[in-house]
């Protein structure tokens, strides 16, 4: 390597990052459903997971403030925040974070992110991502329901 590559190239500089945060309790991708019209086999996404993708994809379009989509390799992290249930809230003890290990299944949540940030604009398609770390947890006491999304590139 020359002493000119060697200043072009700056490992030391972070990769640029996209960050949201889309409000609500996170949902899985559904399983396609299948319905027959006129004799054709018809496949379909359910209707609430249709729903969240829309709303997600729109927050997430937003911020993206009109940027052509990204090409190339990305990476994703994901967060999602799940509301506590009733029995995990206490009012004199703290209630930090704790691991959610429950339906959805946390590879459905990744599914229906990455189809959001395809629709939003943000990735041409979600077999651009490389590396996903994916995270799901209940809120904290204080916390809402959310997902936050990090794309790297």
């Amino acid at each position: 390597m020359t002493k000119e590559n060697a200043k072009a190239r700056d490992d030391t500089a972070s990769p640029p990052t996209f960050r949201a945060s889309i409000p609500g309790p996170p949902i899985g991708k559904g399983r396609p459903r299948a319905s027959t019209r006129g004799g054709f086999v018809r496949l379909y996404t359910p209707p609430t997971t249709a729903e969240w993708e829309g709303r997600a994809a729109v927050v997430l379009r937003d911020l993206w403030a009109g940027q052509a989509p990204l090409e190339g390799p990305v990476s994703v992290g994901i967060l999602a925040l799940f509301p506590r249930p009733q029995r995990m809230v206490w009012k004199r003890k703290p209630m930090p974070r704790e691991p959610f290990c429950k339906k959805p299944d946390l590879d459905n949540v990744c599914k229906a992110i990455l189809d959001s940030a395809e629709k939003g604009g943000i990735i041409r398609d979600d077999k651009q991502v490389w590396s996903i770390d994916c995270i799901a947890l209940y809120c904290a006491g204080d916390e809402s329901p959310r997902v936050e999304v990090r794309i790297g590139w």
